[in-house]
């Protein structure tokens, strides 16, 4: 069995990642990663699992107020805004914090990790 299985609870319906034979699917490198550091850091006991999913649900929610339905291809959008908004609300970072390292990223300052 897959460790990210054992670390997080089921996710059904529209909270439940993309998977392909039970094992979850990225489009992109940074999907995998933002994956993993959530459920890295919920494994550490930075937060439990619940906090993190209360803040998708949002997420998902706002996206379906906005387009009309879940906008599937932007769930690990909402991921990473959810894990975002955990962050700073538990205060391990702050929003200039998370700005600047988007910010780092986008003009190449800091160059992406595979």
């Amino acid at each position: 069995m897959s460790e990210f299985r054992i670390a997080i609870p089921p996710m059904d319906g529209e909270l439940s990642y993309p998977r392909k034979n039970g094992e979850p699917t990225f489009a992109a490198p940074w999907q995998s990663r933002a994956f993993g550091m959530v459920v890295d850091l919920h494994v550490r006991g930075v937060f439990p699992w619940d906090e993190f999913k209360q803040r998708l649900i949002a997420e998902i929610a706002a996206a379906s107020v906005k387009y009309g339905t879940a906008d599937e291809s932007g769930y690990y959008n909402q991921w990473v805004d959810a894990s975002f908004r955990l962050l700073v609300e538990r205060g391990i970072l702050t929003a200039q914090e998370i700005g600047r390292r988007i910010e780092d990223f986008r003009t190449g300052v800091r160059e992406d990790v595979f």
